[in-house]
């Protein structure tokens, strides 16, 4: 094997006994051509390439401009996508596809409701499967059958043409070139290059429903007749087969071993991105429709939890604050909502309320379960403890401390430094992930607080009463009726836990 390299490198270099082997090759090179049917291609003594190279290729051009011109339309090429696909595919599946319309999806929204979601996924389901065919397989091949036409007829003919007549201009056909030979070294590139863009598989293709899509998009009538393009590729491949054009490389270039770039064979699965982009279009109608339950039930149950007039209560960490972050597209703060319901229930309810009747119960109520007594107040407790800790992260992102300063200090000199965008996104992360482990702490005694309370008031209702025992002295410290009270606690807590979950779970997960 190194001796074959050697020689290989010895042919190019002509550093092998003068040139010796390299020279036998080229003369017999120059002997293939002259036997070669289409040898009138190459002048061999003035090593040019002759005028009937260039009306070949003039005549090439001339017979797939027509389809140059229908195939650089982008409107067409997506018409040409969708029929090229939509050809291939069932009666069902077409129907499917029908359903997941943009216009079909808001009528359906009408009738479905809050279960539109679910239909839609399992359209989505039984749309995949629908594409999981061997006629798919077909549609993907005829379009990658266009997308070896398209390769070839963008060809620039007009820039090898033009080396042949200086005068040529691109897509003009009335008048007929002036050619003239041309220096061989000039155009081996193009000619290389030409090569590989020829339209051919490995296979023999059959172009007839590719002409009929063709003809299809363009109003029933043919960009070129089916049998024009038949014939064209047979002459190509003859002149493909007959390697005329790569042996003029070869020998203008001095190198036996040259060969075209390979004619790399488009693999463009038109059925995947297709269906990758439709699953992609009704995800996003999906979730905004979740995310529209989502805020709908947010608000009912902020409604529900604070009534109209909802208090914002913490003075920095609010979405108002980090419009500026998200102007500059940065990350925000995630979590300023929750956390400002979280501090508001705390200050205008659990503090007041909550914290009289665990005052009642727990230090004047008589317990006969010691257990739960005190798992009621250490869930209690920690809530307390709570509010202190999103006062201390609410407050650091005032201008006078530390995070801030350091905020806004970046700031002011990210447009210009991009790494300020890195400083603050790992700052801002930092402060969201401190804000939802409070919430998620708070939650878990929110939930054990309100349990205690639903058995407090299943308690208070039965007789004889099995966890405290002097209900009776107990309600005697309340104007309102205790059940009353603590009923009225529990729906809340119950609701406000609901309002937690809703706003630091993401949509992703809803679905």
């Amino acid at each position: 094997m190194p001796d074959v390299i050697d020689k290989m490198m010895s042919f190019i270099s002509g550093d092998n006994d003068g040139g010796s082997d390299k020279d036998v090759l080229l003369k017999q090179l120059t002997k293939e051509i002259s036997q070669n049917k289409y040898a009138k291609f190459y002048r061999a003594k003035q090593q040019e390439a002759d005028v009937s190279l260039g009306q070949f290729l003039f005549s090439v051009y001339k017979l797939v401009y027509p389809l140059q011109l229908f195939l650089s339309d982008p409107a067409r090429e997506a018409k040409i996508k969708q029929i090229n696909l939509e050809a291939f595919l069932d009666k069902q599946t077409m129907d499917i596809i029908k359903r997941l319309t943009p216009d079909s999806i808001a009528e359906r929204k009408k009738s479905a409701g809050e279960d539109l979601p679910n239909l839609l996924q399992k359209d989505l389901a039984a749309l995949s499967a629908g594409f999981d065919t061997p006629k798919i397989a077909t549609a993907d091949k005829c379009y990658n059958q266009i997308a070896y036409m398209r390769r070839f007829v963008f060809y620039d003919f007009s820039s090898l043409i033009k080396k042949f007549d200086s005068e040529f201009k691109e897509g003009d056909f009335h008048s007929q070139p002036k050619f003239s030979p041309v220096d061989i070294k000039i155009i081996v590139a193009d000619l290389m290059m030409f090569i590989s863009a020829l339209p051919f598989s490995d296979g023999d293709d059959d172009w007839k429903m590719v002409f009929e899509l063709l003809k299809y998009c363009k109003g029933g009538t043919d960009v070129i007749p089916l049998a024009q393009w038949n014939n064209l590729l047979a002459g190509l491949k003859d002149v493909k087969q007959a390697k005329i054009l790569e042996l003029m490389g070869k020998l203008a270039t001095g190198n036996p071993i040259l060969e075209a770039k390979k004619n790399v064979i488009p693999h463009e699965s038109l059925s995947a991105a297709w269906l990758e982009q439709k699953i992609h279009e009704v995800r996003a109608v999906i979730t905004g429709i979740a995310d529209n339950q989502k805020n709908n039930k947010i608000n009912s149950l902020e409604q529900a939890v604070f009534g109209p007039l909802m208090k914002t209560v913490l003075d920095f960490y609010l979405p108002e604050r980090g419009k500026i972050l998200i102007d500059k597209g940065l990350e925000s703060y995630t979590y300023a909502r929750a956390l400002n319901h979280l501090a508001a229930f705390i200050q205008e309810y659990f503090t007041k309320e909550i914290h009289e009747l665990c005052d009642i119960f727990l230090i004047r109520g008589q317990w006969t379960n010691i257990a739960a007594s005190r798992a009621m107040s250490e869930g209690f407790h920690e809530i307390l403890d709570i509010a202190g800790e999103i006062t201390k992260l609410d407050e650091t992102l005032a201008e006078s401390n530390n995070n801030g300063q350091r905020i806004r200090g970046a700031l002011l000199r990210v447009d210009r430094d991009k790494s300020q965008a890195r400083y603050i996104n790992g700052m801002v992360n930092e402060i969201n992930e401190t804000a939802l482990n409070i919430i998620n702490r708070a939650v878990p005694s929110l939930i054990v607080v309100g349990k205690h309370f639903k058995m407090l008031l299943d308690d208070c209702e039965r007789k004889p009463f099995e966890v405290i025992i002097n209900w009776k002295e107990l309600a005697g410290m309340s104007k309102t009726p205790m059940s009353q009270r603590i009923g009225a606690v529990y729906k809340k807590i119950n609701y406000f836990v609901q309002l937690m979950i809703l706003e630091t779970r993401d949509t992703e997960e809803d679905e």
